[in-house]
């Protein structure tokens, strides 16, 4: 079984370059699933400028204090009918094919990030969609197409996944989804797992939790996922992380001979 290795590397994206340029070349079922798995597992660096603003933050003994904290303002591109796209890039040779590159800094946002910024945009803004690449490969998504890709795994058919156990926990991620786990009543048990997919280059994480999907309901799903992958986003460091129900069959194939690292 593959491991996992976590990287502070450079961004690259080779796999969703090489997915885009097939998908242009011949656009069908097998090219499209290749773009979505490159793209979930990607991470992109998108132009931003960053201020520092004074807060006020209140300390333990009760007085406040002004500390200075980053604020994020992301850039976005605009074409000729008025259209605004938040701007991906693959890797910084081709941020800086935009003339404008050199007079803003830049961010580094994975899948979710970019959905979570789609999701709550800046008040009145109004976002049609991504453009990844705007000056080579240029494809645009738009913002629900993009999004439905969160809530949605493309598998080609036939794809062999490999699931096993890894071979040295990540302490900080599991310390930091077990502190927001406790916070909350819904989850029974959780289990972290390696995925490997023959379709991805890289091995995952996959966490499997363990709870009542029919009474948290649908939007209530959502949220776990989104808050456990929020709290987990620091600590991965570049490696996908996937989560699903163990009430699903591919959720209960993956718990053969697994043992939680959290319990309620």
């Amino acid at each position: 079984m593959p491991e996992i290795k976590r990287s502070d590397a450079p961004i690259l994206n080779p796999d969703l370059v090489q997915a885009m340029d097939a998908m242009k070349q011949e656009r069908n079922n097998v090219t499209e699933v290749r773009f979505v798995n490159a793209m979930k597992g990607a991470r992109f660096l998108v132009p931003a400028n960053v201020t520092q603003i004074q807060n006020a933050v209140a300390n333990e003994d009760g007085t406040v204090e002004l500390k200075e904290q980053p604020q994020i303002q992301f850039i976005l591109f605009t074409n000729n009918n008025g259209d605004r796209y938040f701007p991906l890039f693959t890797d910084a040779a081709q941020l800086e094919k935009w003339g404008e590159a050199a007079s803003h800094q830049r961010a580094a946002l994975n899948f979710r990030d970019v959905c979570h910024f789609m999701q709550n945009p800046p008040q009145g803004v109004d976002i049609s969609g991504v453009v990844i690449n705007a000056y080579e490969q240029n494809i645009i998504i738009p913002s629900d197409s993009l999004l439905k890709m969160l809530s949605t795994e493309a598998l080609t058919p036939g794809t062999k996944i490999q699931i096993g156990t890894l071979k040295e926990e990540p302490t900080e991620l599991l310390d930091a989804i077990r502190s927001f786990l406790e916070t909350h009543d819904v989850v029974h048990r959780a289990y972290l797992r390696v995925m490997k997919r023959e379709d991805k280059q890289n091995a995952n994480f996959l966490l499997v939790l363990d709870f009542d999907v029919a009474s948290v309901g649908e939007n209530g799903v959502k949220e776990l996922f989104d808050g456990v992958a929020e709290v987990a986003r620091p600590q991965l460091r570049g490696v996908e992380l996937a989560i699903v129900p163990a009430s699903n069959n591919f959720g209960a194939a993956a718990l053969r001979d697994a043992v939680p690292f959290y319990e309620r």
